[in-house]
């Protein structure tokens, strides 16, 4: 069966956009050949582009990869950015919705081919991790820690802000990851999203929350 590529639901100019087809052609091409072996002469051949596109338009085939998970880590952290900090109630509810984005993204199938394409990867092409640090981890992790400030600042919590974004993140995600990196386990329907985002969002509130 073949894999869906990251964007082939919904690219930034539509599904048969130029930049959506050479952002599917790359994902096939990672897949098959590994970072290091990614030629951009073959993504342009697959996406019926030139090669002068790809580069006016990504710059680099570290470029390439940035586009491939920013686009996932934004919507990861969309609910963070404007959290409701009003009351204890209001902020429980931000974290549901926060743990429901980033473990549906952190456990889609495409975002589990690029954590293993960068793991596969690590001592060939080690930019491919700091592609996906300076473009997924860093930003959320900035996103995750400016949504725990405010609500300490608004008394709801109590703590460090970067520090409560690290646990809040270990509660929610524990060690499920890696078997499913690993093909052992499949990943959680919606409705168990759910109902262990609001277990989490709980359980992190009785731990860290005032009032």
């Amino acid at each position: 069966m073949k894999r869906r590529s990251p964007d082939s639901e919904c690219g930034p100019d539509g599904p048969g956009s130029a930049r959506t087809r050479i952002l599917n052609a790359a994902f096939e091409v990672l897949q098959e050949h590994g970072y290091g072996a990614t030629q951009t002469r073959e993504i342009a051949a697959r996406a019926k582009v030139s090669k002068r596109d790809i580069y006016s338009e990504f710059g680099s085939k570290d470029g390439i990869f940035a586009a491939l998970i920013a686009a996932r880590a934004e919507r990861m952290r969309r609910p963070a950015m404007e959290p409701d900090v009003a009351s204890r109630e209001a902020f429980a509810a931000t974290l549901r919705r926060v743990g429901v984005a980033i473990l549906e993204q952190l456990y889609d199938p495409a975002v589990v081919s690029m954590f293993r394409l960068a793991i596969a990867s690590a001592e060939d092409a080690p930019e491919l991790a700091r592609v996906m640090d300076r473009n997924a981890f860093q930003p959320n992790g900035r996103a995750m820690g400016e949504m725990m400030a405010g609500a300490i600042k608004a008394g709801v919590l109590a703590g460090e802000a970067s520090a409560l974004a690290g646990r809040f993140f270990a509660l929610l995600t524990g060690g499920a990851h890696v078997p499913i990196l690993l093909g052992i386990a499949e990943p959680p329907k919606p409705r168990e999203l759910a109902r262990h985002s609001a277990e989490v969002a709980d359980d992190f509130l009785r731990l860290h929350g005032r009032g």
